[in-house]
């Protein structure tokens, strides 16, 4: 048994790692396969009688998830709407909480 980790930047989410998973576990030779989105990382144990470590990186890229390549997608790109340059500058910030919503809330009973 061989095992090999792998980089997997497109895998940034949980329903990749089912995705990477199957893939995988699908080839003959692949004993084990640990994916994890968070590290962007898979773990593959294999019997190198059986496959080899380009026809693992094979089945990824038919998957939709080629080793190494790619980034994870952001979502929302900023906009000056979004992002005021002057939030910075501003000078002291202050919320009141208004008595009704501590009584409501059950925290006027503990003052």
């Amino acid at each position: 048994m061989e095992k090999v980790v792998l980089d997997v930047p497109l895998m940034w989410a949980d329903h990749h790692v089912l995705k990477v998973r199957q893939a995988l576990t699908q080839l003959d030779g692949v004993e084990d396969v640990y994916a994890s989105s968070a590290w962007k990382q898979v773990l593959v144990k294999y019997n190198p009688a059986k496959v080899d470590r380009a026809r693992i990186e094979q089945a990824l890229a038919q998957a939709g998830y080629p080793v190494g390549q790619g980034q994870t997608p952001i979502l929302v790109e900023p906009t000056e709407k979004r992002r005021d340059p002057r939030w910075g500058a501003m000078d002291f910030r202050m919320s009141q909480t208004y008595r009704a919503d501590i009584e409501m809330s059950g925290d006027f009973r503990k003052w």
